[in-house]
């Protein structure tokens, strides 16, 4: 029953990377503990038992030595419990999804390196669309119709996501607003909740270049204050989803915005709230309504 209760899997969860950011900084702690402790112990031990060896009649005799080699093993390996312990749970256990999460970034700043391009120097870019027309079909005619440009945007980026590695970002610098064709093709490849948002908005033709490019699409608030000053219909009960609608999720209590998703119908999500929910292959199922604040309609 209490993992059921915390269905809501990282996505939403960790919506916010500080709480990544933070678990790394644990992960390291713990691991160079893991080192060093132990070796000192192990150090402190051998010049006891060399004393030992000198002076046997020491007080304590090999208590202490042995008590040293004990607290040692037990440093090094009771990381390695944690750790396990964390990984064998389900991913839909908030604090096991963070602890994967913080892992993922970790080895994404490792492994990505990001060449900063000006964003409207188009020639520099390299696209990761085969054919570059397949996002850039933004359309302001098909602004106020039904959803089915951004479901169908969504799951073109999405996919998209998925098939080139993009993963959440981890610094500052790597998304920019203002440009909402080069964030759909980021060279850095990566991405965040509200830019996955604008991306399908842009690349299902809903809303065009230049008019995602007057808001912040990189923040929650940016989408939220976008849907709002484009008429869309706020919704307030959590039962009264559809599909389509951009849903605006509280992730540290209160009534802050700290995380914005797309609601596909039938219970399932798409998101970019982390690496392991961009890399995933298709929507999510998931019961959110613990983190649900309200939620934008287009008009129709």
């Amino acid at each position: 029953m209490f993992i059921q209760m915390l269905s809501c899997e990282l996505g939403t969860c960790c919506g916010d990377p500080g709480i990544a950011v933070i678990l790394d900084i644990v992960r390291r702690v713990i691991s160079l503990i893991q080192l060093v402790v132990p070796i000192a112990l192990l150090v402190f031990a051998s010049i006891d038992f060399t004393k030992l060896v000198i002076n046997p009649d020491r007080k304590g005799g090999l208590k202490p030595i042995f008590n040293m080699f004990l607290a040692a093993a037990v440093v090094f390996f009771i990381p390695v419990i944690v750790n396990a312990t964390l990984n064998m749970l389900p991913d839909s256990f908030e604090l096991s999804a963070c602890w994967d999460e913080a892992r993922n970034m970790a080895e994404s700043t490792r492994t990505q390196n990001f060449e900063y391009i000006t964003p409207y120097d188009d020639e520099k870019r390299s696209p990761i669309y085969i054919d570059p027309s397949e996002y850039e079909k933004g359309d302001p005619s098909v602004s106020g119709g039904d959803a089915k440009g951004l479901l169908e945007g969504a799951a073109k980026v999405h996919k998209m996501y998925e098939q080139n590695g993009w993963s959440y970002y981890t610094a500052n610098g790597q998304l920019r607003w203002g440009n909402i064709k080069y964030s759909t093709n980021n060279p850095s490849r990566k991405t965040c909740c509200a830019t996955f948002i604008g991306s399908a908005l842009y690349v299902g033709g809903v809303y065009s270049e230049a008019e995602l490019n007057k808001y912040n699409y990189n923040s929650v608030y940016g989408i939220s204050k976008f849907c709002q000053e484009h008429g869309w219909i706020k919704i307030s009960n959590y039962n009264d989803l559809k599909a389509g609608d951009v849903v605006i999720m509280n992730m540290h209590g209160g009534t802050s915005l700290g995380h914005v998703q797309l609601y596909m119908g039938n219970g399932t999500w798409y998101n970019a709230g982390a690496t392991s929910a961009i890399q995933r292959s298709g929507p999510y199922k998931a019961n959110c309504s613990k983190y649900f604040l309200y939620a934008w309609r287009m008009p129709a």
